[in-house]
């Protein structure tokens, strides 16, 4: 029978802990946290899933057509803490969203606050406490 030590139980669970650290990545990596966005348009969809919610928005480009531009939110607990529920955002609302823009898709960011329609502002948190 193998015994292992506690050195052995440590070098085994170390890969482990490594790819989750390395799994999650920091908001500077994929947002550029000096340049922000605000988009103006309807929520097409939201998926409220962990790690990261996201808001998906039909909305006007630069160019003047219409695009589904994708916004990247903070956890579904972290946005809880903040106010945000599952009935937040629906498919058909009118939203203003504040953001970082990703650094390598005109059509993502980060969402940093959500303007509703009638004028109420949610926060998410994370990405927005970094200014």
């Amino acid at each position: 029978m193998i015994k292992l030590t506690h050195a052995g139980w440590l070098l085994g669970f170390c890969p482990f802990v490594a790819a989750t650290a390395l799994a999650h990545h920091s908001v500077g990596s994929s947002f550029d946290l000096q340049q922000t966005v605000s988009i103006d348009g309807t929520v097409s969809k939201v998926e409220w899933f962990n790690p990261h919610i996201w808001i998906y928005i039909m909305a006007e480009t630069e160019d003047g057509t219409t695009a589904e531009f994708q916004c990247e939110g903070g956890s579904p607990n972290s946005l809880r803490r903040r106010g945000w529920s599952k009935d937040s955002l629906k498919p058909g609302d009118h939203v203003i969203v504040e953001g970082l823009k990703a650094r390598n898709d005109p059509l993502s960011c980060y969402t940093q606050a959500v303007r509703l329609a009638d004028g109420t502002r949610l926060f998410s948190g994370n990405a927005s406490e970094l200014e």
